[in-house]
């Protein structure tokens, strides 16, 4: 795990022990977008996946979280220099979860699905080192 942020970003002893976290959250979910972004819809969709299936929408969805995957990872190091795609985390993933949350057909895609996504956009804004007023806020600078 890499400090390196941690002691950059300074602050309470709370604020660091949060960051912390978010930096293993961003290696734990990076790593499972990248192992399952693919794997799921190719192998096992029919068991997985909403029906009726769609391949390429699966594919898709799939790209979008490989590439979120593949971006946390190196992020991971410095969180606090990519607040922006933090956000976008969050913001994306409980957009996604409600949505799924609406549209679900079965209680199964709720607790499980909703649930799972839900999850991936809660985890980081429960540990979002700034201050709650900054989230979706950015400033310009030269």
């Amino acid at each position: 795990m890499h400090l390196t942020a941690v002691y950059e970003f300074g602050g309470s002893e709370n604020k660091m022990a949060k960051l912390r976290l978010l930096i293993v959250y961003l290696y734990v979910f990076g790593t499972v977008n990248i192992v399952t972004s693919f794997v799921v819809p190719i192998f096992f969709g029919d068991v997985l996946l909403w029906h009726p299936r769609n391949l390429a929408t699966d594919l898709m969805v799939g790209s979008v979280y490989l590439a979120m995957g593949i971006v946390m990872l190196p992020i991971a190091r410095f969180p606090t220099r990519h607040k922006a795609f933090i956000d976008f985390l969050i913001f994306a993933n409980v957009l996604h979860a409600l949505v799924m949350f609406i549209t679900a057909q079965k209680p199964s895609q709720i607790y499980l699905d909703a649930a799972y996504i839900g999850l991936a956009g809660a985890i980081p804004f429960a540990l979002y080192p700034w201050p709650w007023s900054e989230f979706l806020r950015y400033r310009v600078s030269n």
